[in-house]
């Protein structure tokens, strides 16, 4: 019998702010978050993330990283940000024949 390699959801090297609220399980890792922030379950925030004060991220959001979000923000349930400015008119790394 071959038993799996479980990993866990984690908080990992975050600079929270003043009255931060998390409910868990989310995943965020070497990010930062401000002041009087609340953090829905089932995030992720990625490394080099910056929250701005007074922000809602709700469920099951994806931020990934080098994403920057400003203060007094309200991120929708389900809503994922990329870094991919699509500069070439395609994904970066992306299929070339496009």
């Amino acid at each position: 019998m071959n038993n799996p390699h479980l990993k866990s959801i984690q908080i990992r090297d975050v600079e929270f702010g003043k009255d931060v609220v998390v409910i868990q399980p989310v995943n965020l890792y070497e990010c930062t978050i401000g002041d009087n922030c609340f953090i829905g379950p089932f995030v992720e925030i990625q490394k080099d993330v910056v929250i701005g004060n007074n922000c809602k991220i709700q469920s099951h959001a994806f931020i990934c990283e080098l994403v920057n979000i400003g203060s007094n923000c309200f991120v929708s349930h389900g809503v994922m940000f990329i870094n991919d400015n699509f500069s070439k008119g395609g994904p970066a790394g992306g299929d070339k024949n496009l």
